[in-house]
């Protein structure tokens, strides 16, 4: 029984054996054609590398790597130039309310609240008049004598007792009695405070009790507010003096609301602010809901308008000795190469800046890849 194990295990050994002899013949023959075709593929290489290297030799351009380059082909477009400012948004009919007497008094009734609608001629308010009324009191008491002295004086006259000149003097102190009383009847109107024109009792910061001036230290006692016109004020640098006219386009936003209007320069002062070193303009916008006077406002004012002009990046300029140029692609003997163009600039806005002189439509401007490019080196465009 043993010697029958151990024929069996050594059977098996010889034939694992033969096995793996097969195994490393296979191999031997797959390296070996591997290494003949690295030979093979040496020699193609060599031999590509000697043509490439004649090809060169009879024409040096074709050894040159074209840089990769992207064009964008002018065409005359419109370009406008815009001088961007902010600007506060005001209201054209805001009324500061005053006392007509140009004095003012104590509150004796207040009739309006802050928020409130008024309209044009509605009573606001009633200062203290009893100073006056006494006045008027004494005045007509006076009054009275003065008829009773006249009406003795002129039946005396009529009775041939007197002179003309006393009953000339009785009669005018009497007139003129009469007139102060008019007077201080229509001074008693004075304190009465109305509303100038419709709108909204925007601010109302006064009391019974309290001295109506009309203004106090922390601003206008009374304030009406008619959005019915609104408009923008611009405070504009002085070096843009002559660079702004009236009628000129102004595109306004009003960020807080998400409005944007078109309008025009209405009114523009002529004399510098010493305080700001500006000149203010003015231009009006429709009343829109929501908008409301001393709302922040985003303005571009169009000071340049170009219908047919060469614009391009401002960032391809580039400047030597001879000044501004840029980069074109031109086809020379059947390649692609980059060529230098003089410019003449014109206006900047955003990134876009005006072509004066220079280029023509057609021309095809290196916009992506100009960077350390040089006269006459061969580009492939990208697009």
């Amino acid at each position: 029984m043993k010697t029958k194990i151990i024929l069996f295990i050594l059977t098996i050994f010889w034939i694992s054996c033969g096995k793996q002899v097969e195994v490393n013949a296979g191999l031997d023959a797959k390296l070996k054609e591997l290494e003949t075709l690295k030979q093979q593929h040496a020699a193609i290489s060599a031999k590509m590398d000697s043509v490439q290297a004649e090809i060169i030799r009879l024409d040096p351009s074709r050894g040159i790597r074209p840089k990769l380059v992207t064009t964008a082909t002018i065409t005359p477009e419109g370009f406008n130039h815009y001088i961007d400012l902010q600007g506060t948004v005001s209201s054209t009919n805001t009324s500061y309310v005053a006392p007509r007497n140009g004095m003012g008094g104590y509150v004796k009734q207040v009739y309006v609240k802050a928020g409130q609608s008024v309209k044009k001629g509605q009573l606001l308010l009633k200062l203290d008049d009893q100073v006056l009324r006494q006045g008027i009191e004494t005045t007509r008491t006076q009054l009275a004598l003065a008829k009773n002295v006249y009406d003795r004086t002129k039946n005396l006259w009529d009775q041939n007792i007197g002179t003309e000149v006393q009953l000339l003097s009785a009669k005018t102190n009497m007139e003129t009695l009469e007139n102060q009383i008019k007077l201080q009847e229509e001074q008693l109107k004075t304190y009465l405070v109305y509303a100038d024109q419709n709108g909204i009792a925007d601010i109302v910061n006064i009391k019974v009790g309290e001295l109506f001036t009309g203004m106090s230290a922390a601003g206008p006692q009374i304030q009406i507010v008619n959005n019915s016109k609104l408009s923008v004020n611009i405070e504009i640098p002085e070096n843009y003096t002559g660079k702004i006219k009236q009628g000129a386009t102004v595109m306004v936003e009003i960020p807080a609301v998400g409005k944007t209007f078109k309008a025009s320069i209405d009114r523009l002062s002529q004399s510098i602010n010493p305080s700001s070193r500006g000149f203010t303009a003015e231009c009006n916008i429709p009343a829109t809901a929501g908008v409301k006077p001393n709302m922040s406002a985003y303005t571009k004012i169009l000071n340049h308008s170009n219908s047919k002009a060469m614009v391009i990046p401002v960032n391809i300029i580039q400047s030597d000795e001879k000044g501004k140029y840029v980069y074109v692609l031109v086809s020379k003997d059947g390649k692609n190469i980059a060529a230098k163009k003089s410019v003449v600039i014109g206006q900047l806005y955003d990134d876009n800046i005006e072509i004066l002189n220079g280029l023509n439509a057609g021309d095809a401007v290196i916009i992506q890849g100009y960077q350390n490019l040089y006269e006459g080196q061969v580009v492939e465009n990208q697009q």
